[in-house]
C-alpha cells in the first residue's frame, strides 16, 4: 500500500474520520498536504443573527429553473478543461447543474487502472450530515421532534449515556457540548499510529461498531450545552439514534421514505444497509482489492460501522447533486427549515455551514481516501459536487470553485 500523507494531529484524525469542519471563527480546518493550502479553502466567518433580529427567507426560487438538460458545448468543453487541469493524481468526479443545463465529468483513475466513471460510486464522509440533518427537519415539521426537545427523551430509555442536557438543536449545530469519540477509537482501540495512509484501510477493515460501543469511547468531560461550536462526529451518532427510536425503524428505511424518495438519487446510498454497487471509485485510488478487505464498502466495515450517521454515506456526482437541487428548492424540507438550518452561528447552522466557493451553503468531508464537498449557491442558483479518491489538500475546493467562477462567467 502507498503512503499519501504524513502525521497530522489527533484534531486532524477526529476530522478524517468524521469530515472537514469550520472553526469557531468560520473558516474551514483539516489536514493537508498537497497543494499546499488548506482542505478547503478558508471562508469568510458568517454573523451569528440574534434572536431580534429577521432572518431572511431561504431563496427557493434560485433553484426553480434548473435544467438537467447538457450544458452548451462550449460549456462543457470549459468545465472538462478545468477538471482535466486541476484534477492532479486524484480520480474525481463532478457536477454542476444551473439554469444553463447541467455538465458531469471525471478526471483520472477509479483503482489504478480503469478511468473514473461519471456514475462511480465515492465515499462522500461528512457531507452525510447534510442528509441526516434534513431527515430530523422532516421529523421535525411532522412533529414527531420539536428543536428545543431535550434529546434524552428520544433516545432508547436503555441507552446509558450522558447526553449533557442538550436539544436537537444543539447536537444539529455541535453546541452540545459532548465530545468527540473518534480519537480514543483509533488511538487506543485500533492502534492508529498517526498517519493517513492507505494502510488504515488494513486496519481492522471489518471491524463493526455499534452505537453503544463507540458511545463508550466518548469522554466524560463536558463543555455546557449551548456555550460553543465543537464540531463532533457524536452529535450526529446520536441524532440517527433519535431517528430510529422516534420512528420505530433502521434509519436507513427512515431516509429512503424519507429525504431520499426523490427520483434520480438510488446511488446515493446509507451504508452498511445498503452496499455500492459498480462502478466505483477505490479509496486512495487503490486496486480493488480493498472493496473486499473492507467488506465491500466504501472505504470499510471498520470506517462506515465507527461514522454512522456522521459519515457513512456514498455516492456518485450526479446523484448527490440532485438531492442538493431538490434540497435547495424546498423539495425536501420546507422553506422556513432551510431558513432555519442556513442561519448561522459561528459558522455553522443545522447540519449545514457557508464553504467555498464563497457563499456556497452545503457541506463536505473527509474519510479515509475520499474528500467530497456539496452545496448549492442562493445568489446564484447554481448547485455544485466534487468528489474525490485522494485525499489532497484544497484540490475539491478549487475544482468546485473553479467550475462555479465558469457558470457565472457565461
Amino acid at each position: 500500500m502507498r503512503t499519501h500523507r504524513g502525521r497530522v494531529s489527533a484534531f486532524t484524525l477526529i476530522i478524517t474520520l468524521a469530515g472537514c469542519a469550520p472553526t469557531s471563527s468560520g473558516t474551514e480546518t483539516a489536514a493537508s498536504a498537497e497543494p499546499s493550502v488548506s482542505v478547503e479553502p478558508s471562508v469568510a466567518p458568517v454573523a451569528s443573527a440574534s434572536p431580534s433580529e429577521a432572518v431572511e427567507a431561504f431563496p427557493i426560487e434560485a433553484f426553480a429553473d434548473i435544467s438537467e438538460e447538457p450544458v452548451s458545448k462550449r460549456a462543457a468543453a470549459k468545465f472538462r478543461a478545468i477538471l482535466s487541469a486541476l484534477s492532479g493524481r486524484a480520480g474525481m468526479s463532478a457536477t454542476v447543474m444551473s439554469a444553463d443545463g447541467t455538465w458531469s465529468g471525471t478526471a483520472g483513475k477509479a483503482d489504478g487502472v480503469r478511468d473514473v466513471r461519471v456514475d462511480d460510486q465515492f465515499g462522500i464522509a461528512s457531507t452525510t450530515k447534510a442528509l441526516v440533518a434534513a431527515q430530523v427537519m422532516q421529523m421535525v415539521e411532522a412533529g414527531e421532534l420539536g428543536l428545543d426537545d431535550p434529546v434524552a427523551g428520544h433516545l432508547p430509555p436503555d441507552l446509558d449515556f450522558d447526553t449533557n442536557g442538550a436539544t436537537i438543536r444543539q447536537l444539529l449545530g455541535h453546541r452540545s457540548g459532548i465530545p468527540e469519540y473518534a480519537e480514543t477509537l483509533l488511538l487506543e482501540e485500533l492502534g492508529w499510529d498517526g498517519e493517513i495512509t492507505a494502510e488504515l484501510l488494513q486496519r481492522d477493515p471489518q471491524r463493526h461498531s455499534t452505537p453503544a460501543e463507540l458511545l463508550e469511547h466518548v469522554p466524560a468531560d463536558r463543555t455546557p450545552a449551548g456555550v460553543r461550536f465543537e464540531y463532533a462526529n457524536t452529535n450526529f451518532l446520536l441524532l440517527g439514534l433519535v431517528i430510529e427510536h422516534v420512528r420505530g425503524r433502521p434509519i436507513v428505511e427512515v431516509l429512503r421514505d424519507g429525504v431520499l424518495s426523490i427520483e434520480g438519487v438510488e446511488r446515493l446510498i446509507y451504508q452498511p444497509d445498503e452496499v455500492p454497487t459498480e462502478p466505483m471509485a477505490m479509496p486512495f485510488g487503490e486496486s480493488t482489492d480493498v472493496l473486499e478487505v473492507g467488506g465491500g464498502l466504501l472505504p470499510s466495515l471498520m470506517y462506515v460501522t465507527g461514522v454512522r450517521a456522521g459519515g457513512a454515506m456514498a455516492s456518485d456526482a450526479p446523484s448527490l447533486a440532485r438531492w442538493w437541487r431538490a434540497f435547495c428548492a424546498g423539495e425536501i424540507v420546507s422553506q422556513a427549515s432551510l431558513t432555519e438550518m442556513t442561519t448561522m452561528h459561528d459558522g455553522y447552522g443545522l447540519g449545514l455551514y457557508w464553504r467555498h466557493p464563497p457563499g456556497t451553503v452545503g457541506h463536505g468531508g473527509e474519510g479515509i481516501g475520499y474528500v467530497s464537498l456539496a452545496g448549492c449557491l442562493p445568489a446564484s442558483g447554481v448547485v455544485v459536487v466534487v468528489l474525490s479518491n485522494q485525499m489532497i489538500g484544497g484540490l475539491v475546493g478549487l475544482v468546485a470553485g473553479s467550475l462555479v467562477n465558469a457558470v457565472l462567467a457565461d
